[in-house]
């Protein structure tokens, strides 16, 4: 009797942790299909040639820059590369009131401006524009975020940054 009146104990304090680690953690979302639209309120990360970086991944980007490289020399991106985004249950970005993500390579000052991607889907790869100049090797940093570049936007989107390593294959 005491046996079965202490797992019957156990067996409660068991279902009440789970249902009050679920209430505690909150939804987790769900993963958005391929084409769904982005939408105000969600968590998403970057992913740059189908790649999502972490601390250890970091995701390839080509460059072309024809001739000796030189520190600080700059080139165009190699054609067939892509930025998308993914949602995810929580983080590292957020959209805010917003329902798109614009995305840049992180230039080294403020001017001039680079030019943006605007993505308005989940898994909906968009191509980089072949003009853009980055750096012919080394790091640099994409930006994704629910306010464009420099925009005075509203209170609350989060974004959030890949780093990436810059490979020239015209060498």
């Amino acid at each position: 009797m005491l046996r079965r009146r202490l797992l019957s104990v156990a067996a409660l304090l068991v279902a009440g942790a789970a249902i009050g680690g679920a209430l505690l953690l909150g939804p987790a979302g769900p993963a958005a299909a391929a084409g769904e639209p982005i939408g105000a309120g969600q968590y998403f990360a970057g992913v740059v040639n189908g790649v999502r970086g972490s601390a250890t991944v970091t995701p390839i980007v080509r460059t072309i820059c024809a001739g000796p490289i030189s520190p600080g020399r700059v080139g165009t991106i190699a054609a067939g590369q892509t930025v998308s985004v993914v949602r995810t249950p929580k983080g590292p970005g957020y959209t805010g009131l917003f329902n798109s993500v614009s995305v840049w390579f992180v230039p080294p000052t403020l001017t001039p401006a680079p030019q943006q991607m605007r993505l308005t889907a989940y898994g909906v790869p968009a191509a980089i524009p072949t003009t853009i100049q980055v750096p012919c090797s080394g790091t640099g940093q994409v930006e994704f975020s629910a306010c464009p570049y420099l925009a005075p936007c509203a209170f609350g989107w989060v974004p959030t940054r890949v780093t990436v390593r810059f490979l020239n294959i015209a060498v």
